[in-house]
């Protein structure tokens, strides 16, 4: 081995965390993170197909409608959730080892959204697959959550990303994470139709927390 006019202060482990354990630029794990969404979006294409021994497209249609609805969700769902990351990402300034983690998890949860879309698709409203489907949304939007909790607590988020502007975004994150998980219980209290309909209570419960926490936010920075 090479000999070394200096001892370093600190052991070959210690310098190897320091060295690779932490950098000062996202860029490539945002990119990296793109290319994964990108490939979920497009696998959610491979259930839209034409059943053997169709004689019309008519006949298609009203075949296969529920796997068209069921793409349309989980495309807007992971759309939806692109965007979020994107956007957050861009204000991220350096990354460790923990971040590269849950993001890998979180990208896990991306690219197997395909599987229980095709469940939703060839068995809804059966209780196993909205299920499935409900509790596989609610894990990625919990990591989501769980991944902009760790930029903050870790100091990898811009100056610009203020107290009120990080529990605002933290805020817009829960209401699908209550939803997707409650219905879960519904399903299995309920039935998986009713389960399914709750998924509109979005469109109700997310603009509403939306502007409770504008209001609360901006009245706090006031006083």
């Amino acid at each position: 081995m090479p000999e070394s006019r200096e001892t370093p202060p600190e052991g070959v482990e210690a310098r190897t965390r320091r060295l690779f354990g932490r950098g000062t630029n996202a860029d490539r794990v945002a990119y990296y993170s793109d290319a994964v969404y990108a490939i979920a979006m497009t696998l959610l294409v491979l259930d839209l197909r034409i059943p053997e021994g169709a004689t019309s497209a008519l006949d298609v249609l009203q075949q296969e409608w529920q796997s068209y609805l069921a793409f349309a969700l989980s495309f807007g769902i992971i759309a939806y959730s692109w965007m979020g990351h994107h956007r957050r990402f861009k204000y991220v300034v350096g990354f460790d080892t923990g971040l590269l983690v849950i993001n890998l998890v979180l990208l896990f949860l991306v690219v197997s959204l395909p599987f229980p879309t095709s469940l939703i698709s060839e068995f809804a409203p059966e209780t196993s697959a909205v299920v499935a489907y409900a509790a596989a949304v609610a894990l990625l939007e919990l990591a989501e959550l769980a991944e902009w909790s760790y930029l903050r607590g870790r100091g990898l988020l811009s100056p610009e990303i203020d107290e009120q502007v990080f529990w605002y975004v933290f805020w817009s994150m829960l209401p699908a994470i209550v939803v997707f998980g409650g219905s879960v219980l519904v399903a299995v209290l309920v039935d998986g139709s009713a389960a399914m309909l709750s998924w509109f209570a979005m469109f109700a419960i997310a603009p509403i927390v939306g502007v409770l926490v504008r209001r609360r936010l901006d009245s706090a920075r006031r006083a």
